[in-house]
């Protein structure tokens, strides 16, 4: 082999070895490239992916808002009842107080007249007692009575009374 030939294989390799890194080099260009792409599409797919959820919150919390609307529509009529039947429960129940209030007091009022009647024929029982001691008659269209001149007699006050005795019965 002569130098002609190893300087022209020498040429060959370092040429080849220049393309290659030149291929190398463009390849690296090219990746740093697609890196670039890829991040930059990164970087459009958060942002669009930050959109969509801030949309998708905003959708959210106006459904939430329209839920709730719905709902206390749904619950307007159900309260109302149920205020109503507070009140006419209420309502009734002071009625009820009331009308108990009454026939207490009418029960009251009865039992002092049944009382006063008591004490009356407790009274009219004791002078029914006394007039069995004693004879009754009418005189000349005058009431009169007969009593036992033996009785003893009793002064009070500047007055006599004749006592009757009570021992027969």
């Amino acid at each position: 082999m002569d130098d002609r030939d190893v300087i022209r294989r020498l040429m060959l390799a370092v040429e080849r070895l220049e393309r290659a890194a030149d291929q190398q080099a463009a390849q690296a260009r090219q990746s740093a490239a697609a890196l670039q792409r890829l991040q930059a599409a990164q970087g459009g797919l958060a942002a669009t992916r930050g959109a969509e959820e801030a949309e998708w919150r905003q959708a959210m919390a106006r459904l939430f808002e329209e839920q709730r609307r719905n709902t206390e529509l749904a619950l307007r009529p159900a309260v109302a009842r149920a205020w109503r039947g507070l009140i006419l429960s209420s309502a009734a129940l002071a009625l009820l107080a009331i009308g108990f209030a009454l026939l207490l007091q009418h029960a009251h009022v009865r039992l002092q007249d049944a009382q006063a009647k008591a004490d009356a024929a407790e009274v009219s029982a004791e002078v029914q007692r006394a007039v069995r001691h004693v004879e009754m008659s009418a005189c000349g269209g005058r009431p009169c009575i007969r009593l036992d001149r033996d009785a003893p007699i009793w002064e009070s006050r500047g007055r006599q009374y004749v006592l009757v005795d009570g021992g027969g019965n």
